[in-house]
């Protein structure tokens, strides 16, 4: 076979080769879409004459409702999905939760608005370049209850857990402001959670026909992890700045801390932090006793702040959870310092406090006036 012809095969297998692996799916075959749906639904013929608007999981859904009260949302992926039809500007509404299926087109009854409350705020974020507002950020209700402990728990109809109940949820606009409406009455737990910003909540109560207001200022999130305040003490006394010796330095974090240690379980014998096992400890005959933990086991500790004492020159030092907290100086004789500090993992934080001696009123009785003479 000569050079020429030697080239044009080889040529002709380069562009070949890369047509043949394509059609062998080499590169692999993307996933088909997940097939989309609809659901459709009207509104009770109470309702007639009204104007509302429909909502697809906190979102408006633009177009859906028709002028004969019916409405079709489109284009609805598979999945849980919330449904609310509001009364445009009002307080009246009602919520349908509903599960679509894969290419399956749910039709919900007729739905009967209820005249309710509406909870609304602002949603802002504290950070370095100052207070900004945040929009496109979700605001969840949940409705509050309690769960009654002893002989509640005991009765034979109650259930343990309690079912979910529904929630309601928006986002904020352009402004950072938000409105759920057409919430029933009672009391909720109002979140905002923001990727890269710590949660908040706020409690409130909704009365129909009436407005609850909860704004939200977040902050940038912490990471986690462990980092050191420390730096020292001094008092302002007539001699000068003297070094306080035995100050009582006191962080409390704004979140319950759990330490990160060897396997535990929690008081209910649970399994917490990757725990071992609640096989307990075996006795001397080797039965194992359920009611005291293994050698290798501990109670999960936990605790809102850490204290120290200043030494023999003021100073002190302590390791803290990072994230945001406060810090307090006391010393007997002296007025406290509190201050508001945010501790980063593995890195050292310096705060030196100079405490002022407390200042003491002289008492003196309350005069009785004097006698008049005749």
């Amino acid at each position: 076979m000569s050079r020429s012809l030697c080239a044009v095969v080889l040529l002709l297998g380069v562009l070949v080769a890369p047509v043949y692996l394509s059609g062998c799916g080499g590169s692999g075959s993307p996933a088909p879409p997940a097939q989309r749906s609809s659901i459709t639904g009207s509104l009770d013929a109470s309702a007639a004459g009204g104007s509302y608007e429909v909502l697809l999981d906190g979102q408006p859904v633009p177009g859906a409702m028709r002028a004969d009260g019916s409405f079709v949302i489109n284009g609805v992926p598979p999945g849980e999905h919330r449904v609310a039809v509001v009364e445009a500007g009002g307080m009246s509404g009602a919520y349908v939760t509903v599960i679509v299926d894969p290419g399956e087109d749910e039709v919900i009854p007729p739905v009967r608005p209820e005249l309710g409350g509406q909870i609304v705020g602002m949603v802002t974020v504290h950070d370095e370049d100052g207070v900004r507002v945040l929009p496109g950020v979700e605001v969840t209700a949940q409705p509050a209850y309690d769960i009654v402990m002893g002989a509640a728990a005991k009765d034979e109809d109650s259930t343990f857990p309690l079912p979910e109940l529904p929630s309601f949820s928006g986002f904020t606009d352009e402004n950072g402001s938000y409105i759920l409406p057409a919430v029933p009455t009672g009391e909720y737990v109002v979140t905002v959670a923001a990727p890269e910003y710590t949660e908040n909540y706020q409690w409130v109560w909704v009365e129909a026909g009436h407005t609850a207001v909860a704004d939200f200022e977040l902050r940038p999130a912490i990471d986690p992890g462990v980092g050191t305040v420390r730096g020292r003490v001094m008092a302002d006394t007539e001699d000068g700045l003297q070094p306080v010796v035995g100050a009582l330095v006191s962080i409390y974090s704004e979140e319950v801390w759990y330490p990160v240690g060897p396997p535990c379980i929690d008081n209910d014998g649970g399994e917490e932090n990757g725990g071992g096992s609640n096989e307990g400890d075996p006795g001397d005959d080797g039965v194992v006793d359920p009611d005291h933990p293994a050698p290798d086991e501990i109670p999960c500790p936990w605790f809102y702040g850490v204290s120290t004492l200043t030494d023999s020159q003021g100073n002190y030092s302590l390791n803290a959870p990072a994230g945001y907290a406060s810090i307090e100086v006391f010393a007997s004789e002296y007025m406290s310092v509190w201050e508001e500090i945010v501790i980063r993992a593995d890195q050292v934080l310096e705060r030196n406090y100079t405490l002022e001696p407390w200042e003491y009123e002289e008492m003196r009785p309350p005069s009785t006036g004097t006698p008049s003479v005749p």
